[in-house]
């Protein structure tokens, strides 16, 4: 189960149009639990770093911890998605995005299928409400 979910987030780098390489730099399974980093280069040469740790429940799997950092082609900050408790002020404790303005907004829980629609829409030119 953790590793088919694992794999299922390889799959849609995979199949991204907009992911032009990418490196699984760790990956550990366990038959309760899962751990993945994954470093992936864009079409534009942004680049997206990905970092989650997802546990079993029940017959599904939650990701219990995630980090989503998204930078353009220089190493400044486009947007960075995590559930790290440190922003209690937000209403959407503990998710929110780290903005290239270096705000905080708050943010729903969001997984890769839902960064790589925002990352499509901006290589395309369309704006994404934040």
């Amino acid at each position: 189960m953790i590793e088919t979910y694992l794999e299922d987030i390889i799959l849609s780098l995979n199949e991204s149009y907009y992911i032009e390489s990418f490196e699984v730099i760790k990956k550990k399974i366990t038959s309760t639990d899962g751990y993945i980093r994954v470093k992936a280069k864009l079409t534009n040469n942004n680049l997206l770093e990905i970092s989650l740790y997802c546990q079993k429940k029940g017959t599904s799997v939650e990701v219990v911890d995630y980090r989503y950092h998204w930078q353009d082609e220089h190493g400044a900050l486009k947007m960075r998605w995590d559930n790290c408790p440190h922003h209690k002020e937000l209403e959407s404790f503990p998710f929110h995005v780290h903005l290239n303005d270096k705000t905080v907004n708050p943010s729903e829980k969001v997984d890769i299928y839902k960064i790589l629609e925002i990352i499509e829409k901006d290589i395309k030119g369309i704006k994404e409400e934040v």
